[in-house]
């Protein structure tokens, strides 16, 4: 499905209810809306793990982004968080979700954060998946360096130097496959709707600049931060960063050994930290 959000068409699909009949009533679900990994890939690795566990629970609504998979790739100048963060809650508006969990992946975890600093009586409950408040490239590439040797760090290096499209070819072929521990399969890469041009653009532009430290310190919802100890991309010491922001009392923080960029592939068991922190009662005022 397709709606009209400030000017393009954003693609999302949803799976599970909204009310539920429980005898002589109608019970309410948490709506969560899922924002992808990226930027430039697409909603389809959550329907692989998180997505249907949570169907029995909440209504899931996958999103892809402005620029990304099914949604309408738009223009460079518009491949930007503020952009993002904006068509989010234009989003929610048109369509009359109120009070969602936000659950991001890396890029979409900054959305979901600075929408929710932004919109504090908007937004329900957090979920920040392999999410740091700021890319710092030199921690990444001497991660790949630790994780997968010396080529891979070289790699890295040259790409996030000169973020070309020949650049992320071999970034893709020699970094990727260590992203995760557990490999992700050809068919699940061949489903992917990817915009290349959009990831080479933010790691040339808004990956080099943008910092949500300040934001972070502003949430006011419960957050629950899930991390791997062996992510090359948003490595752990950047994701310790942005938990250290975060307000302290609201803050849940799991971190997982022998575990990469894909924490619920990587470690399905934090599938059920998602469901119990959908389903905890909410925080007295």
């Amino acid at each position: 499905m397709k709606v009209a959000v400030r000017g393009v068409d954003l693609f999302f699909d949803v799976d599970g209810v909204k009310v539920s009949p429980d005898g002589p009533w109608m019970r309410n679900r948490p709506t969560v809306i899922l924002l992808h990994t990226g930027p430039g890939a697409d909603h389809s690795l959550y329907k692989e793990h998180i997505g249907p566990a949570l169907t029995d629970i909440a209504q899931v609504v996958y999103l892809d982004l402005r620029g990304a998979g099914r949604s309408d790739w738009s223009s460079p100048e518009h491949w930007t968080i503020d952009t993002w963060v904006d068509d989010l809650e234009a989003f929610c508006e048109t369509l009359e979700v109120e009070r969602p969990v936000l659950l991001g992946t890396s890029t979409g975890g900054v959305v979901a954060l600075v929408h929710a600093a932004r919109y504090p009586d908007r937004v329900e409950r957090l979920v920040l998946v392999s999410t740091v408040a700021r890319y710092v490239h030199s921690r990444s590439i001497a991660e790949f360096d630790r994780i997968a040797g010396p080529e891979a760090g070289e790699v890295a290096a040259r790409y996030f130097a000169a973020p070309t499209e020949a650049h992320l070819a071999e970034f893709l072929r020699v970094c990727m496959p260590h992203f995760t521990r557990k490999p992700i399969s050809p068919d699940t890469v061949a489903r992917m709707e990817m915009n290349t041009a959009l990831i080479t653009h933010w790691d040339r532009t808004g990956a080099r600049n943008f910092d949500v430290r300040e934001e972070a310190a502003g949430i006011r919802c419960p957050t629950l931060v899930l991390a791997g100890d062996d992510d090359p991309s948003t490595t752990i010491s950047g994701v310790d960063e942005l938990v250290e922001a975060l307000p302290a009392g609201l803050v849940r923080y799991e971190h997982f050994a022998d575990t990469g960029h894909g924490v619920f592939r990587d470690r399905p068991e934090a599938i059920e930290l998602v469901r119990t922190f959908l389903t905890a009662p909410p925080e007295p005022a």
